[in-house]
């Protein structure tokens, strides 16, 4: 029996329309609908079209379902310019269930401690809802909690408190996104398209104070001025757990020109924060005047630092590593062989390498391991988080 449902689910996921699917496997729209809801049945040669598609076997459609819905839409936040782009959040919560399905089976192999981020949500809500407007000492108790002593190491850090950090090609319109599973897990997304990774940093920062702060915000439900609040909150979250006021006020002092561009790249090695972002926090410190904010951004523009500034291409962009680490646990210490856990979903390897933005061809290094007899416990504890 051809499971219509699955089809749609990795359509989805693969963030395709009906129409886009319909064009390359050469039907109408309409047949691709009739598939999915289980009207009619493909034909043999439209499966085999449909497995290269999305790389899986063809028993794949013919077997139930194994992901569960634990995404919610109205709880996925993007950026404020993404908003108009929040159709695309239907399929996001697709990805979101799949990703966490292999995380969750990859996890259950191991003695995973609970992960610390949530208890710095609980208390980071306590504070904020005691005193809404106290978001810069939210933002310094996190700093203080996730133990972050230079922005260099933040995303190694997020992860390490239990946060799954994923790239994913989202196009250029959609920088990050963030949000809580319904079982308590959290997940930042960040887009794959090259950004320097000061900018990169930022996103992390911004995104995290979505998830600390907005946790139980109906994103798909806020007007317009609603939706700018809380941006307006996950930014100065940012900036304020970048960029500790005591301790940058101190380095702000050393800077000459505080109007010339050229003149913050060394706090922008320090700090690992954008130009533009540094000189907008020591602005808003009342560091400049408003004349020196003026010909600041003047001379951004002039000399085209807007989008590509010094040092941009010189500093390395890390990549998110625990998902990577998780799953080199699990199958250099055989507690999954590759060959049986891509036969019992039906999926071949590339199916994994894209859904968890690994290169093509990771999952080689796992193909010739010998499956044996193992005695003993396999748990394997993980560093704690």
């Amino acid at each position: 029996m051809f499971f219509g449902e699955k089809l749609q689910n990795v359509r989805e996921l693969q963030g395709l329309s009906r129409k886009d699917l319909a064009t390359r496997v050469g039907v109408t729209e309409q047949t691709i609908w009739q598939y999915e809801n289980d009207y009619i049945e493909p034909k043999f040669e439209i499966v085999n079209k449909l497995k290269k598609i999305f790389n899986v076997k063809p028993q794949f459609f013919y077997s139930e379902t194994f992901v569960t819905n634990v995404s919610d839409l109205n709880h996925i936040a993007y950026r404020a310019d993404d908003r108009r782009y929040r159709k695309k959040a239907n399929m996001e919560t697709k990805y979101i269930d799949y990703v966490n399905y292999f995380i969750n089976t990859f996890e259950d192999k191991l003695n995973v401690k609970a992960p610390r981020i949530n208890i710095l949500r609980d208390k980071v809500e306590e504070m904020f809802y005691r005193d809404s407007k106290g978001i810069e000492n939210i933002a310094l108790a996190a700093r203080g909690f996730l133990e972050i002593s230079s922005n260099k190491e933040l995303l190694y850090e997020i992860e390490l408190a239990g946060v799954n950090v994923l790239e994913k090609n989202m196009g250029n319109n959609v920088d990050a996104y963030s949000t809580w599973t319904t079982e308590n897990k959290p997940f930042i997304i960040l887009g794959s398209v090259r950004k320097s990774s000061v900018r990169r940093n930022f996103d992390l920062a911004h995104e995290l104070g979505h998830l600390l702060l907005h946790r139980k915000v109906d994103m798909d439900n806020l007007s317009t001025d609603e939706y700018r609040k809380i941006e307006k909150e996950a930014n100065d979250f940012a900036s304020y757990f970048l960029l500790p006021k005591d301790e940058f006020i101190e380095d702000f002092a050393s800077i000459e020109k505080k109007s010339n561009p050229n003149s913050y790249i060394e706090l922008k090695m320090k700090y690992h924060v954008s130009i533009a972002a540094l000189e907008y926090r020591a602005y808003k410190l009342g560091l400049l005047t408003f004349e020196e904010n003026r010909y600041f951004y003047a001379t951004l523009n002039k000399e085209d630092m807007r989008q590509i500034e010094p040092l941009d291409r010189d500093i390395p962009i890390i990549k998110p590593g625990k998902i990577r680490a998780l799953v080199d646990i699990v199958f250099k210490n055989h507690l999954l062989f590759l060959d049986d856990f891509l036969a019992d979903y039906y999926i071949e390897p590339l199916f994994l390498e894209e859904l968890l933005a690994f290169e093509p061809g990771f999952f080689n290094q796992y193909k010739e391991e010998t499956k044996q007899i193992y005695y003993g416990s396999n748990v394997i504890e993980l560093p704690n988080q």
